[in-house]
């Protein structure tokens, strides 16, 4: 069962498309019908690629990859019995459980931490519906003079900030760098790299080492007490575990924010929570999932999770690359974007389901596991 649509969920498919996995069922829950790369939001937000060019198909990628979606939420997490329940009211048993950082949705944690957040911001998480209202915010000032800021973020935070200064040259941009999750509020605000710094300068962005307390029409408060004239604020970073999870049992005690989102009871080095290896719970582009997972079922030898810096491409773009490719020297900016277009080009070209997809042939183990869920849902009842 794999929750949410995350880059290590779509790289499983697409490995399961090679390979199929015939021992098992697998099934996809999204209320999503598309998926944007987290390093593509920057690209549409700077108006370098349009969103429809961004999008990965989750309906077309699944069926071609002999993968069961459900369009909806998960409502109830019952790890004993191993079940989820939908928001439709579907009950679901899984042997092993997936859950995608893309499911932390929970926005309350950053209400209770900044007063006004709900009522006033925007929220760069989920990417879907923050894309949704983008297009209100060109609408706001023609001319593009607004005064914006972004909250937090980390190195994504800079990132969406050079973006909309490319796409608005003319506004008023802050990246405030304090986060405005609870686990941040502990007392330190985040080390900014001084190249980083520097480059967001250069382009006329003012860098903030403080964090929001508060948000009000028309204005940003900061715990130095000093406010920040600001016609939209926008919340950088992601938000806390949804609350079926929090019930689950799954969390440990201190509760939301991105310290528990980073890691739901200690994880081992094999991405499964401690405490219940059958639940694995992966970074967004973590390359051994698939492995981990189809693994698990033939009982063979698990592969070490990959580390953040892991990955080439990502440390390249998410990090040290947030400041090449937004960078003011046009030759090596160019050169950057060049080699992330043609990285992102062949991301999309792998997950992209283009043809016609042929008649899918009926599959015993999915059909006696339908049978057995409708037992169950029956007896629910």
């Amino acid at each position: 069962m794999l929750i949410g649509a995350s880059l290590a969920h779509l790289e499983f498919l697409a490995q399961l498309r090679a390979k199929p996995l015939t021992q098992a069922r697998v099934t996809l829950v999204s209320s999503d019908a598309r998926m944007l790369p987290d390093n593509r939001l920057a690209d549409v937000l700077s108006g370098d690629t349009e969103l429809a060019a961004c999008h990965i198909g989750l309906q077309d990628l699944a069926q071609a990859c002999g993968v069961n979606w459900e369009r909806d939420k998960v409502a109830r997490l019952d790890l004993p019995s191993q079940r989820i329940t939908l928001a439709g009211g579907r009950t679901l048993r899984f042997d092993w459980l997936s859950l995608s950082p893309r499911c932390w949705d929970d926005r309350k944690p950053v209400d209770a931490q900044v007063t006004g957040a709900l009522d006033h911001c925007l929220f760069t998480h989920p990417m879907e519906h923050f894309l949704a209202l983008w297009p209100r915010v060109l609408d706001l000032n023609p001319r593009g003079n607004l005064r914006i800021a972004v909250l937090g973020g980390a190195e994504a935070g800079a990132e969406i900030a050079f973006a909309i200064k490319r796409r608005l040259p003319q506004a008023s941009l802050t990246w405030v760098v304090g986060r405005v999750t609870p686990a941040e509020h502990a007392g330190q605000e985040g080390a900014v790299d001084a190249a980083l710094e520097a480059a967001l300068k250069a382009l006329d962005i003012t860098v903030l080492h403080d964090h929001a307390v508060a948000i009000d029409h028309g204005s940003v408060r900061l715990a130095c007490g000093a406010s920040l004239v600001c016609d939209v604020p926008v919340v950088a970073d992601r938000l806390g575990p949804p609350q079926w999870l929090r019930d689950s049992g799954l969390l440990p005690a201190r509760g939301a924010g991105e310290a528990a989102a980073e890691g739901v009871n200690p994880v081992d080095a094999w991405s499964r929570c401690s405490e219940h290896p059958q639940v694995f719970l992966a970074a967004d582009t973590d390359n051994a999932l698939g492995h981990n997972l189809v693994a698990s079922v033939h009982g063979t030898a698990l592969r070490a999770a990959a580390t953040p810096h892991g990955n080439a491409w990502r440390g390249l773009f998410q990090g040290p690359g947030v400041l090449l490719q937004w960078e003011a020297a046009p030759l090596r900016s160019a050169l950057q974007r060049w080699s992330k277009a043609a990285h992102d080009h062949k991301l999309m070209s792998r997950y992209h389901i283009s043809r016609a997809l042929p008649q899918a042939t009926p599959d015993p183990v999915a059909e006696a596991a339908d049978a057995d869920d409708a037992r169950q849902s029956h007896h629910t009842r």
